[in-house]
Parts: structure tokens; C-alpha cells; sequence
């Protein structure tokens, strides 16, 4: 039993770590870096922001007509299975992007928001093209 409240603790601390160099990078780097800015906002850290990442990436890979990266962790699979959802080998349009982030972040308007700061910070312009997002 202690073990697993010390790992859960550790775990903690990671997240708090990560959180605390999202939010400081957020401040300092508002619009040089608005994808930092934008987890930040959303508090998403550990194995969170695995999953965006990860979600991110399949999206922009569905969306130039590839086959997303398969992920085979089972801890993040387990925990966000809006993982494997995001690697099916189908095309995605905008509002599924937007729906798969939401099961990360909270709701549809915050995936709006971290997807374009994910745009804007410079990833995947071809991929947000295709999904109608064009370059701002």
C-alpha cells in the first residue's frame, strides 16, 4: 500500500513539475510559443500531454491521408483511449479533430483553441490546411 501512494505521489510531483514549466513558459512565451500557452491554460501534463501529443499526431496524419503512428503503451491506451481512437486509419475532418482533443481537454471550444495554438506554433501547417484551417 505504501508503495503505491509513494508512486502515485511521485507521479504528482512529475505532473506539478511539468505544470510549473508549462505555465512558465506560457508567460514568458505567450505568442512565440502559444501551444505551450495553450496546455498550460488547460492544465494538461504527464501523461495528459502524451496523449495530446500523441492524438495531435495521428490527426495530422489522417488528415494528409497517412496511417497514424500505432501507439503501444498500455498505460497511456489504458488511461486515454482516445489514443487508439485517434490512430484509425481513416480520414478526419475538423469537427472529429476537434472532438478527439475535447476527451483530453475538457470541451470543444478549449480542442479548438489548442489546436490552433498547435497550428500556429508551427506544426503540421499542411495538415491543418487540408482540414480547413488554412494559415493565419
Amino acid at each position: 500500500m505504501t508503495e503505491d501512494r509513494i508512486a502515485k505521489l511521485e507521479e504528482e510531483i512529475s505532473e506539478l513539475r511539468d505544470l510549473l514549466t508549462s505555465l512558465t513558459l506560457s508567460v514568458q512565451y505567450r505568442e512565440d510559443r502559444a501551444f505551450e500557452a495553450a496546455v498550460a491554460y488547460n492544465h494538461v501534463v504527464g501523461q495528459a500531454r502524451a496523449a495530446l501529443t500523441l492524438v495531435l499526431g495521428s490527426i495530422q496524419s489522417r488528415a494528409l491521408g497517412e496511417k497514424p503512428q500505432q501507439v503501444s503503451h498500455l498505460s497511456i491506451l489504458e488511461a486515454f483511449p482516445v489514443v487508439a481512437e485517434a490512430q484509425e486509419p481513416k480520414g478526419v475532418d475538423l469537427a472529429e479533430a476537434i472532438r478527439l482533443v475535447a476527451q483530453i481537454v475538457g470541451n470543444q471550444e478549449q480542442a479548438f483553441n489548442v489546436i490552433k495554438a498547435h497550428q500556429a506554433s508551427g506544426f503540421g501547417v499542411e495538415a491543418y490546411t487540408s482540414l480547413g484551417m488554412g494559415v493565419r
